[in-house]
């Protein structure tokens, strides 16, 4: 059962999430203005945006303000940084292997970050004005990644626009939830 904690939001908060929307921007437009780019260098791209993604969402995770009960708020969002951390590392680790798997690695990246998006909005829907837009970013990750995991077949062009419109709507979604946080922490100091 989820448990509700109330947390005032930061402006560390907001801005964790704007800095991850805007990564995820830059890596949108990474893959199209490249687009003849080798799946390789596509795998490299991957492997550092998940991992400074990964980075940036573990160091939100630890620098959050503890519950009453002195428990962190959310071990959903450490869950999600260490999903893409450990995936932007096997990207780069193995980039020829990960190469021949690559719509499926990220597929299987993003339906799972998806499913701690939707997990984190919905336990904060009764203490956050914006959840819904977490809601919407891990419905919209989970359905990329269904469609990468089990739709290979897909082809690299396709694939490619994929990512890059999932990084996009991703990427606006995460600056809105940052804004609106940052607002909102602001209003309240």
């Amino acid at each position: 059962m989820l448990e509700v904690v109330y947390v005032r939001p930061t402006k560390g908060s907001g801005a964790a999430l704007i800095i991850r929307g805007i990564l995820a921007i830059l890596f949108g437009i990474a893959v199209i203005v490249w687009p003849q780019a080798s799946v390789l260098v596509l795998v490299v791209l991957f492997g550092i945006f998940a991992i400074a993604d990964g980075i940036t969402a573990i160091v939100h995770w630890a620098t959050q303000r503890r519950a009453w009960d002195g428990r962190r708020y959310s071990g959903w969002v450490l869950a999600g940084g260490i999903i893409s951390v450990l995936a932007g590392i096997v990207a780069l680790v193995w980039p020829d292997r990960t190469a021949l798997a690559v719509s499926f690695i990220i597929g299987l990246w993003a339906l799972l970050l998806g499913l701690t998006q939707i997990v984190l909005a919905i336990a904060a829907r009764k203490v956050v004005l914006g959840w819904w837009l977490g809601l919407v970013g891990g419905i919209l990750a989970v359905l990329i990644g269904l469609l990468l995991t089990f739709n290979p077949a897909v082809g690299i062009l396709g694939f490619l626009g994929f990512l890059a419109a999932f990084a996009w709507l991703f990427g606006l979604i995460l600056v809105a939830a940052g804004i609106h946080t940052w607002q909102l922490a602001r209003r309240l100091d």
